[in-house]
């Protein structure tokens, strides 16, 4: 049950995914280089995952990386279709403002919510045409014309961020605070409604309790009808006031003795008139009687409809009419104040006489014991409980809004629609084993590099780059790149978050003097070798360049190649003597014409800074750390909330490297039950962040960040009013729309009827995993075709449905082979055809090489080439 638990809760996908470039294999053959499909189409899980009734920990630990892996890489970016919007709708956002996300750490200036919105802090008709109309009550006193407004006010709740909810699911959430104000319901009179002061009788008394002139009055309220049907003082002494008002789906009058048929919602009612008298009435809905009904009564029907009386009319004398005005599927709402003076309320609304917790009304206006009269009819709605509103979802069928009714006459409603899809790119810091790091981003040309960052000989020591070769991102005269060495170059006279970065090596030059002589750099991004031919400059100088000895005047040798790449001119300088091969060079990486000593930036093609904060000048840092700080730095890329930077430290103790997080984002990271090793959030430019913090190896940092800003699809919404469809900025990446993934997603092999009917990831060999062992037709020997040390993941087609067997020869192998599936992004152009085998080597670090052998064939020698039969007799069973 518990493994059951955690897969549900891991595998929590929200509304929206982006495929991750995968394609669907129809009728291809199947290969592991389209994973995840066909395991995820149409944004959903399509399949099951499936381990052995007594799985080895080692197992269930692999399903539950792959699940992460999954929930991660549908949880980028939302939406699929454009959402398609009908009836009286405002999304939450004016021609200047748009609603951001919400960074989750806190810190309430993070936060953006509708009443951060909204210019006056309401919305009223130019908002919400027909809902928030203006309108007239007309009575014997004349027209009262009023205006209604919506007030959202309380700017700490109703943001959208990421957040754990009340069932344990982390996902993205239109959240609102208990005890904070949902929204304020405000209906006007730009002339007061007025009604005499009356006794039951109907005539002026300055003690009497009733309003006639104001009761049977009809009002429109937020899109819905409604007919006061009582209008009291609540004592003689006056200023006190207490509004009955029904509205419904059907309203009618019949005689005394008459039956007729009412269609509600396409189900027919069918009511009689039962009995009049002179105050009360009582009627049969569908062969069940109500009770007797006095003017403003109401009786709900065992089917939940709720019959109200209006009017009686009952007239004693013979011929004279018995009759009665009534609602069917009627709603009663009471509004009532103890001090029309005052702007406090003393009483919640009563809806159906059921007091609705949250919901406080007043009423504004002056009483003199003659005339009263309304100014003001006014509704505050507050939370009663933490309400998070998903992808998709309405807050009126919020589970935690046990009385929907809150919502004041159940004629409005906020809906979120998810976040607008964009395109995203991967930025990632990700362990090499355990004593290095690795930094993967998107250069200025599109391509998808990789350049070690951090490394550590043992002790504490920290290098910048791999025990091989350096990293290079600055132009100090102590930091000169030697042959193999990486460098980044950027552009930095365009603005940061729009510069183009590049990944290049250092591959060596020839002698100065030589015949036609070059220098050699390879552009990791592309692949291609860069040839450069070498030329005798002249010396440069340059000033203040050797920070770390103070102001100085430093020459430096002559320039003697350029590069040139994405716009931008960098200037090669030889560092050490031009007369030997390979010389050491200094390059000018910020394409300023110079070199300034500066630590060059980084720019990820979708506008990411990825920032080397601290001193990187020593080539080994004793007890020191590497900080970096990715980060959203151009304004124009969001609207008005600063996206917090997300701050790594780099580290290392006894010859192994760490990774922490720290400030902003990342302190307010949310870790799912049962999932430890992760934790996941945004920042308010919608990059989805991951932490993976296994408790046995490194940390890593995984980012998907948009190619623009990423922000929440908010609606209030009207009567009737359709949202449909999921968030969409209309990016050109491949997306289709998501659904949480059932718990009965993840199965026992016994559980399973039949495993060739259905996609299935299977988690451990046919000697663990009776599901494996019939994919593979039972082998006899259930070790056949595994070895110790080799992981393996192999796909399966049978009849139109795929398997991948994920396992090896131990329970470690197998979890070898589920890390590679977990991290598919990281392999690449490795994960591919349908068997590959999987080996941790030397450091620790996986290798993945593609396989010809596959799980239940026994490994025999290779026959020779005069023996075909042999041969053929030894081929694998692929099928």
């Amino acid at each position: 049950m518990k493994f059951r638990k955690t897969i549900k809760k891991i595998l929590a996908l929200g509304t929206g995914a982006t495929m991750m470039g995968a394609t669907l294999m129809g009728a291809m053959a199947a290969d592991l280089a389209n994973y995840p499909a066909p395991f995820v189409s149409g944004g959903k899980f399509s399949g099951v995952m499936v381990v052995g009734d007594n799985a080895n920990a080692a197992d269930v630990i692999g399903v539950t990386d792959i699940a992460t892996s999954l929930q991660f890489a549908v949880s980028g970016a939302k939406g699929g279709s454009a959402v398609s919007v009908a009836g009286d709708v405002w999304k939450v956002g004016t021609s200047t403002k748009i609603l951001e996300l919400s960074e989750n750490h806190g810190t309430v200036s993070a936060n953006e919510s509708i009443a951060t919105i909204t210019t006056q802090s309401f919305i009223d008709d130019s908002e919400l045409p027909e809902t928030l109309a203006n309108g007239v009550v007309s009575n014997s006193k004349g027209d009262a014309p009023y205006e209604q407004r919506m007030y959202f006010e309380d700017t700490t709740t109703g943001f959208v961020t990421y957040v754990e909810d009340s069932d344990d699911v982390t996902a993205d959430f239109l959240y609102f605070t208990n005890g904070r104000q949902l929204a304020r319901y405000e209906l006007e009179f730009t002339t007061q409604l007025e009604s005499d002061v009356d006794d039951s009788a109907g005539s002026a008394s300055t003690t009497g309790t009733y309003l006639t002139d104001i009761e049977d009055s009809e009002i429109e309220m937020l899109g819905q009808k409604f007919t006061i049907v009582q209008a009291r003082r609540n004592a003689a002494a006056g200023n006190g006031v207490q509004l009955i008002l029904m509205g419904g789906a059907t309203r009618d009058t019949l005689l005394e003795g008459v039956t007729k048929t009412y269609t509600i919602d396409g189900k027919d009612y069918e009511v009689t008139l039962d009995f009049v008298d002179s105050n009360s009435a009582k009627f049969t809905v569908n062969g069940e009687s109500t009770r007797d009904l006095v003017d403003g009564d109401t009786d709900k029907m065992s089917d939940g409809t709720t019959l109200g009386v209006t009017e009686i009319l009952y007239q004693d004398y013979a011929g004279g009419v018995h009759s009665a005005d009534f609602f069917l599927g009627a709603q009663k709402l009471e509004i009532k104040d103890t001090n029309i003076g005052d702007t406090a309320s003393t009483q919640e609304v009563k809806v159906d006489d059921e007091t609705i917790d949250g919901a406080n009304a007043w009423v504004e206006g002056t009483d003199d014991n003659s005339t009263f009269k309304v100014d003001k009819i006014v509704v505050n709605m507050s939370a009663d409980d933490d309400y998070y509103v998903p992808a998709g979802g309405k807050l009126s069928a919020n589970p935690e809004l046990n009385e929907p009714e809150l919502l004041f006459t159940k004629g409005w409603d906020i809906q979120y629609a998810g976040l607008t899809q964009e395109a995203t790119e991967e930025i990632n810091i990700k362990a090499s084993g355990s004593d290095k790091y690795e930094l993967e981003f998107t250069d200025g040309s599109g391509n998808k590099v990789a350049v070690p960052i951090a490394y550590t000989s043992g002790t504490t020591n920290l290098k910048m780059g791999d025990n091989d070769d350096d990293l290079r991102i600055r132009e100090a005269n102590t930091t000169s790149i030697s042959k193999d060495g990486y460098f980044i170059l950027t552009d930095e006279s365009d603005d940061n978050g729009e510069r183009q970065s590049y990944l290049l090596r250092y591959r060596g030059s020839d002698k100065l003097a030589d015949d036609n002589p070059v220098i050699k750099f390879d552009d990791i991004g592309t692949g291609d070798r860069l040839e450069r031919t070498l030329s005798a400059g002249t010396n440069s100088v340059f000033t203040n360049f050797n920070v770390s000895a103070g102001p100085s005047t430093h020459v430096v040798a002559a320039e003697v190649a350029q590069i040139k790449i994405g716009g931008g001119t960098f200037r090669v300088y030889n560092a050490t003597s031009t007369k030997a091969d390979d010389f050491k060079i200094l390059v000018d990486l910020d394409g300023s014409n110079s070199l300034d000593d500066a630590i060059v930036s980084v720019n990820s093609k979708s506008g990411a800074a990825i920032t080397f904060v601290n001193d990187t000048n020593a080539s080994t840092h004793a007890g020191g750390k590497f900080r970096l700080q990715i980060s959203t730095p151009n304004t124009d890329h969001f609207d008005d909330l600063q996206p917090d930077a997300i701050t790594v430290d780099l580290t290392a103790a006894s010859g192994e490297v760490a990774l922490a997080t720290s400030g902003g984002v990342s302190t307010g990271l949310i870790t799912p039950q049962d999932d430890d090793d992760n934790s996941y959030g945004y920042t308010t430019y919608g990059a989805f962040v991951r932490k993976y913090s296994p408790s046995s190896d490194p940390a890593e940092l995984m980012i998907k960040y948009p190619a623009a800003q990423s922000v929440p699809q908010v609606y209030v919404t009207g009567p009737g009013a359709s949202i449909t469809g999921s968030a969409s900025s209309g990016a050109s990446t491949t997306t289709a729309t998501a659904q949480q993934i059932d718990v009965g997603a993840a199965k026992l092999a016994s559980e399973v009827t039949n495993i060739k009917a259905v996609n299935a990831i299977l988690v451990g060999g046919p000697c663990a995993n009776a599901a494996a062992a019939t994919i593979l037709d039972n082998p006899a020997d259930c070790t056949a075709g595994f070895e110790p040390g080799v992981g393996r993941v192999e796909l399966y087609e049978n009849d139109g449905k795929v398997a991948m067997l994920v396992a090896g020869y131990s329970a470690l192998d197998t979890r070898n082979a589920a890390q590679v599936v977990a991290k598919y992004g990281s392999y690449e152009g490795q994960l591919k055809g349908s068997a590959i085998e999987v080996v941790r080597g030397a450091n620790n670090v996986l290798t993945v090489a593609e396989s010809t052998l596959k799980a239940g064939v026994a490994m025999v020698e290779e026959a020779p080439a005069e023996e075909p039969a042999a041969a053929e007799e030894a081929a694998p069973a692929t099928e």
